[in-house]
């Protein structure tokens, strides 16, 4: 029931996918002239345009791959420390955002949210007119799992020139973005949660004029212009210093084919999941669901909390009673939690995945009750 820290199992040929490249390939990108060099080289280009055709871009070249989703984040969020305008950010941005604005110097302004962790419309338009330079905005939270209106904010975006980033981390594949038809400026997504792929796995995609725009946050060798001291200005290259995670890309590769050829299957059954899960909660007394009322408005993170216990120690009774697994705590989104209330205590998450079960979600609730009564008596 933890899935939205990283998703387990992993799709299914994603290892073998991973133990395949360290056995029988094992070359590095762009620093041979041999054949299990570009097949590498064909591999890693092969998941870029995946990427690409994924969140709507034309241009695969400006996929850029990092170790995570906040390495992408800090690449941008530091070339945007220069800027004279403030970045907005909504009021449930994770760390990831947060730290990085804090550690470059970065001005910003908080959007609020309403109770159920959408930004408010109108306080953005506010903003916006006032001055800025830049949103930055999740398309999913991985606190409540609350669904970002990303149609709605680019059109306010592009009405008051803002660059759109979209921290899709928790929201990819649940949530489609289309970064072209969306005027989308970057997407920074995550290779292992929703795309089923293994950690140290990530990115962003780039439009053509921030990928020139922005200055790389990491220089070395690139195995191209090697006589330059100069980072390449052209993509890839220029955001893809040193050796990349191939064994992961490898994987990553594998889980993405496999999520997209069932990815129906996949959405229709973690919604299933989900309701149920929600569902059996609310017949819980003595618990509040964060986020969206409606069980259709949110992706599979579901996060509760109580003032009649400790959520912490309900998490340790649901591990040691039924080795459920779950997230307690702020989830690295203290911003969040002010939003929907549940600062600083925080809150339970239990995130089921494509390969959870109604049998897991049965068991996990009965173990729940099981666990609360054990509390109550105590």
């Amino acid at each position: 029931m933890d899935n939205a820290s990283t998703s387990f199992p992993k799709a299914p040929g994603t290892a073998e996918a991973m133990t395949h490249y360290i056995n029988d390939i094992g070359a590095n990108l762009n620093r041979g002239e041999y054949s299990d060099t570009f097949s590498s080289e064909e591999h890693i280009n092969n998941v870029r345009r995946m990427i690409a055709d994924m969140f709507g871009s034309s241009h695969p070249e400006c996929v850029a791959f990092t170790l995570n989703v906040t390495s992408a984040l800090n690449t941008i969020i530091s070339g945007l420390s220069a800027a004279s305008k403030p970045v907005l950010i909504s009021s449930m941005e994770h760390n990831a955002v947060l730290r990085p604005l804090v550690r470059y110097n970065v001005p910003f302004v908080t959007i609020p949210s309403d109770a159920e962790g959408h930004c408010i419309i109108n306080n953005l338009k506010k903003s916006a007119k006032e001055g800025a330079g830049a949103l930055i905005i999740q398309s999913a939270s991985n606190v409540s799992g609350t669904i970002q209106d990303i149609p709605r904010i680019a059109e306010i975006a592009h009405a008051y020139k803002l660059l759109l980033i979209v921290d899709a981390a928790q929201g990819s594949p649940h949530v489609p973005l289309n970064l072209e038809k969306m005027g989308i400026d970057a997407i920074c997504f995550a290779g292992h949660k929703g795309l089923l792929g293994p950690q140290g796995t990530g990115g962003m995609i780039l439009s053509p004029m921030l990928a020139d725009r922005l200055l790389p946050l990491i220089a070395g060798g690139t195995g191209s212009r090697s006589f330059s001291e100069k980072m390449p200005s052209f993509m890839p290259d220029k955001f893809e210093a040193g050796t990349q995670n191939i064994p992961g890309l490898f994987g990553l590769e594998c889980a993405i084919d496999y999520e997209r050829n069932h990815h129906e299957e996949i959405e229709s059954n973690l919604q299933h999941l989900t309701s149920h899960l929600i569902d059996g909660l609310l017949s819980i007394s003595g618990i509040r669901i964060l986020g969206p009322a409606a069980d259709e408005a949110r992706t599979p993170v579901v996060s509760l909390t109580s003032d009649l216990f400790d959520i912490a120690e309900l998490a340790r009774l649901l591990e040691e009673t039924g080795n459920i697994q779950t997230r307690v705590g702020l989830h690295c989104a203290p911003l969040a939690h002010r939003s929907l209330g549940s600062y600083p205590s925080g809150a339970l998450r239990l995130s089921p995945g494509p390969f959870s079960t109604a049998e897991e979600i049965d068991f996990t609730l009965d173990i729940l009750k099981c666990c609360m009564q054990k509390l109550a008596v105590s």
